[in-house]
């Protein structure tokens, strides 16, 4: 499939509904626009990976990314799947450090990037833009926690839960569609496949959860909680 193609002034008022860049002030999103360029993304193009230099930064309009961690052992663990609204490459880009992620497109993708001469520019004329980066790298932050603290239930089941509500409040969803695969998902929670299958199976069965290919629904997130914490 292509990749979505889009104007960059519609562009900047989708990204201006959710996420980061909506908690912006006017200012600083119209500051923002002057120096952003559009970037679309077949499924599986790289965006960067682990030990690039930085850049710039990222923020997703449509489509969705997986974000992705080296192991020890050489092999990618794919920690989130980011969805509209996410932003991304702030802290190697102002730690002037390498990437500590890799990232690629999960599905054509559309995305605004904020190169980094540019927003380095931005930010040395007016400092006080400082406040709103490092806003950005605290929810990231927060966000990596979440998927820490996930990992470290005990229970299977909770896990799969705690996991399935951490991505429908991340996503922002309305209708708590989340664009994962039951093996993508396994991967994601530690959890064997037929075992996953199984817990589905009972989620669908508590009136929680519904799936179709390549996606999962979330239909009841206060159950799930509850479910998490009983």
């Amino acid at each position: 499939m292509d990749a979505p193609t889009m104007d960059l002034g519609c562009a900047l008022d989708m990204l201006a509904t959710q996420g980061w860049f909506a908690e912006r002030s006017a200012e600083t999103r119209a500051r923002l626009g002057t120096i952003a360029k559009l970037r679309s993304f077949t499924k599986g193009d790289r965006i960067y990976l682990a030990g690039d230099r930085p850049n710039g930064m990222f923020g997703l309009i449509s489509g969705s990314l997986n974000i992705s961690i080296p192991r020890a052992d050489g092999e990618d663990y794919t920690a989130h799947r980011a969805g509209a609204g996410f932003w991304l490459g702030d802290l190697a880009l102002f730690s002037q450090g390498p990437r500590l992620v890799s990232v690629h497109a999960a599905e054509p993708t559309l995305m605004v990037q904020l190169p980094s001469p540019e927003l380095v520019r931005l930010v040395r004329d007016d400092p006080r833009l400082y406040a709103d980066f490092y806003a950005l790298t605290y929810q990231n932050f927060r966000m990596a926690f979440d998927i820490i603290s996930n990992l470290a239930i005990p229970s299977t089941e909770k896990r799969v839960a705690d996991r399935l509500v951490l991505e429908a409040k991340m996503r922002g969803d309305q209708e708590g569609w989340i664009p994962l695969s039951q093996a993508e998902l396994a991967n994601m929670t530690a959890v064997s496949l037929p075992t996953l299958k199984r817990i589905l199976r009972r989620f669908v069965e508590l009136g929680l959860i519904d799936h179709r290919y390549a996606r999962i629904q979330v239909l009841d997130r206060s159950a799930l909680v509850r479910l998490c914490r009983g």
